[in-house]
């Protein structure tokens, strides 16, 4: 119906991956190098996420005195919109299998007479994708925002650690006498501290890939539950 909300899923562009091939996925030495920043790219859309998931509470609160009526199903299309993106870099990056958006699409049917306004406010709130994207907006910026910025921060403390010998003279009074992971600094450890680093670059190196993938894999379950994956 033209006046419900559309949740259909985007149109694939070209054929999506095999689930066997995408389970055979390899990181190459460039998804190693970029996954420092794809992190913060799904953080930042983590960020947007969980604003526009609170707005759509927010209109949802407005529904008695009709503003929300307005409010609700724009903010709902545009969470959507950002559901669908993190799905998008999940089969880009990471070969993840193409799935369909979470829950049913189908709206419950509603009375011919009811205004046209209001049956898009109930093809909203009556549709499971809305839920599931209000779930996930909340867990993008918490547990999921974590994995997201871990091999940032690898990357960015292992440079701090690496940087120490040098900067030791200026930093001493704030450092001296605190750790480094497990290096206690001072005058003589801060090369010990500069092997720490190397390593922490080397494992956020490595294992980046494989944290977002895990962090793509989880966004997906909770967009997409098993029942409606294609």
């Amino acid at each position: 119906m033209a006046d419900h909300v559309a949740y259909e899923a985007e149109p694939h562009v070209g054929t999506p991956r095999p689930r066997a091939e995408a389970e055979r996925w390899r990181p190459t030495v460039l998804d190693r190098l970029l996954a420092p920043w794809r992190g913060l790219a799904l953080l930042g859309l983590g960020v947007a996420s969980a604003v526009v998931s609170w707005l759509l509470l927010v209109s949802m609160c407005l529904l008695f005195i009709w503003l929300g009526f307005a409010l609700v199903p724009e903010a709902a299309r545009a969470l959507r919109v950002l559901a669908n993106r993190q799905l998008e870099l999940g089969r880009r990056w990471y070969g993840m299998p193409a799935t369909a958006p979470g829950g049913s699409n189908a709206a419950p049917s509603t009375s011919r007479s009811t205004p046209p306004f209001v049956r898009r406010v109930l093809s909203v709130l009556r549709s499971p994708a809305t839920w599931c994207d209000l779930g996930w907006a909340q867990l993008a910026v918490t547990f999921l925002g974590f994995l997201a910025l871990l091999p940032f921060t690898l990357l960015v403390h292992g440079a701090f650690g690496i940087a120490l010998p040098y900067l030791w003279d200026s930093v001493a009074p704030a450092f001296d006498g605190s750790w480094f992971v497990f290096v206690p600094l001072s005058s003589h450890t801060t090369h010990l501290a500069a092997g720490v680093g190397v390593a922490e670059i080397l494992l956020g190196l490595w294992a980046g890939p494989y944290i977002l993938r895990a962090q793509t894999r989880l966004s997906q379950t909770l967009l997409c539950p098993s029942g409606t994956r294609q």
